[in-house]
């Protein structure tokens, strides 16, 4: 597994959007009084019209269709990744720390009782203090989150890269 940047989005900038905003209100209006209501309703009828024929298609053409398949693998990948990262790498951080709770805490308190000494090796999870296994929980679980959430941030990514090239192509 290799951790890297995909630097393909360190500039994205697509090629549909505009630099300029459209004006707000006419211009017409904001210098004139508004005594003339014909100019008004004409107005709106306009922005009324406009916004009418500019209907989005629901229709996916096949390259759209297509560009949906990959992203949806691609977010299934990452996320399963993160997810396998998440689960080996917790359960690594939460072993470590228990181990070291038995090596560190429990195995000398055991040579200062003698008879104990015995139950740390035959029952080593109970000779572990309480404190160390909430430790070693709250460790795997934040390290499992932190590893399944950069899949995720990951997986959109992939998905603004596959709707550049989408949108650009």
């Amino acid at each position: 597994m290799s951790v890297g940047f995909n630097s393909n989005i360190i500039n994205f900038k697509s090629s549909n959007i505009s630099e300029e905003k459209p004006p707000l209100h006419n211009e017409k209006l904001l210098n004139e009084p508004a005594a003339d209501n014909k100019i008004l309703e004409s107005d709106h009828m306009d922005s009324f019209e406009l916004a009418q024929e500019h209907k989005p298609d629901n229709k996916k053409t096949f390259k759209q269709k297509l560009a949906s398949i990959a992203k949806f693998f691609t977010a299934t990948e990452e996320i399963t990744k993160g997810t396998a990262k998440g689960a080996i790498y917790g359960t690594l951080a939460g072993g470590t720390i228990m181990g070291a709770g038995w090596l560190f805490g429990a195995l000398p308190r055991g040579f200062k009782k003698g008879n104990s000494l015995v139950q740390v090796f035959k029952h080593p999870f109970k000779a572990i203090s309480s404190k160390t296994k909430i430790t070693a929980g709250i460790t795997a679980i934040g390290i499992a989150a932190y590893h399944i959430v950069r899949g995720n941030l990951q997986a959109n990514l992939h998905k603004a890269f596959i709707d550049k090239k989408l949108n650009n192509n």
